[in-house]
């Protein structure tokens, strides 16, 4: 495989189509049902680019993103982040920019979207 891609969701089918939508850039994947487990595996596996839900129990995901882009390790601190929400809260998005998201896909996730955004992400790795 040629990149990692972290999946991070609460819902396991979320990230199954994720991961569908996805197959065909021959990636491998690496998953994580909520932010604390995304931030350790961060940390443990190689990964080019996280994609991670915004409302997940816990810590959300503009909370994660603040934790990784002030990461002391640049391999978890530099790693680009796409947001993902079903919500449409008019400050959602800038707040995600503000908190160091490179990337903010509203769901339900068109194919398209995310497909050309990701390949964006990984041609500049």
């Amino acid at each position: 495989m040629s990149a990692n891609i972290l999946l991070v969701d609460d819902s396991p089918t979320v990230r199954n189509i994720l991961k569908i939508y996805l197959m065909n850039l021959k990636m491998g994947f690496v998953e994580a049902e909520d932010a604390t487990r995304a931030l350790q595996l961060l940390r443990l596996v190689p990964v080019k680019l996280v994609i991670a839900d915004i409302n997940m129990p816990g810590m959300d995901g503009i909370t994660f993103v603040k934790q990784v882009r002030a990461s002391p390790l640049a391999q978890v601190r530099d790693v680009p982040v796409i947001l993902l929400t079903g919500e449409r809260g008019g400050d959602l998005r800038q707040r995600g920019v503000e908190a160091g998201a490179n990337a903010f896909i509203n769901k339900p996730v068109s194919h398209h979207d995310l497909t050309e955004t990701v390949r964006k992400f990984l041609a500049q790795n």
